[in-house]
């Protein structure tokens, strides 16, 4: 069956509360009890939501399969195999998770998160990066003596530091006029058949609507849509979707023309940007 219309809607509907993590260490109270880094291995059900919410700890989440929409206030974040998403402490977002997910969170107290940056952003997985988020887990820390964790964490925070930023995401207008348009693509970009009919829909000209994306987003509505498709068909890729049917339910005439976009996107072809996510894509044993 094909996921390609999954709706992430925005802003989502709770579907259950964020209260699930129960270890006293991993608790809203504070973090006096909380460590550097804790690790927790998770398989979310597909199309599971949280609605806007934030922590008083920062997130680093990265997934082994499958894929996740974060949204913030100002953007749109996907996070996919061979990436992170650094989620701040106190940052509002709410999360859409896609298909066949198999991810690793890891919570990070605020001192920690102190280096990691104000911002959402979405980081690209590597080797080092990804054993040294798994060290995180409970189950792995093992015997290691606290200077022997310490020193993991230490090359952890490094690592982040260093962590190349990677662009899967879009800028959200806040515009009224043209904030309606942006959530429906990005609801079901694949109901989107032209970007004349799309814009159509608009309470203003097309000129103005073309001032306004570029104002607010940076682009012009045109490759503003391009992106938002780009995101779309990551997730489908990583819930294992095979191209040509991606590029039949978006509405290409050819997995070519699709193949061609997501080049002129990402600089990839869609085949290429999947066996690069898969050289790194991180391993661990869920429980």
């Amino acid at each position: 069956m094909s996921h390609c219309r999954r709706r992430i809607k925005i802003p989502l509907e709770i579907v259950k509360p964020m209260d699930v993590l129960t270890d006293e260490t991993r608790t809203e109270a504070g973090d006096a009890r909380r460590p550097r880094y804790l690790g927790e291995a998770i398989t979310p059900v597909a199309g599971e939501s949280y609605d806007w919410h934030s922590h008083d700890f920062g997130q680093l989440i990265s997934a082994a399969s499958g894929s996740m929409y974060v949204g913030t206030r100002n953007s749109v974040l996907l996070l996919s195999p061979a990436m992170a998403v650094w989620i701040p402490p106190d940052a509002e977002h709410w999360m859409r998770y896609g298909a066949n997910n198999e991810m690793l969170y890891v919570d990070v107290n605020r001192d920690e998160a102190k280096a990691l940056g104000s911002d959402c952003r979405i980081l690209e997985m590597t080797s080092l990066l990804n054993a040294l988020m798994t060290t995180t887990l409970p189950q792995m820390v093992g015997d290691r003596t606290s200077h022997h964790k310490e020193a993991l964490y230490d090359l952890l925070r490094c690592e982040l530091i260093a962590a190349e930023e990677v662009p899967l995401s879009v800028v959200m207008p806040h515009d009224k006029r043209i904030r309606n348009l942006a959530e429906a693509a990005l609801d079901d970009p694949g109901a989107v058949h032209s970007v004349d009919a799309w814009l159509s829909d608009a309470p203003a000209s097309r000129k103005t609507v073309e001032r306004l994306f570029i104002a607010e987003t940076g682009m012009p509505p045109s490759r503003w849509l391009r992106h938002v498709r780009v995101l779309h068909a990551i997730s489908l890729l990583a819930a294992g979707e095979k191209v040509g049917s991606i590029a039949f339910d978006m509405g290409y005439e050819s997995s070519s023309a699709f193949s061609y976009m997501f080049r002129q996107t990402l600089g990839v072809s869609p085949s290429d940007f999947c066996r690069s996510y898969r050289s790194v894509t991180p391993r661990w044993e869920p429980f």
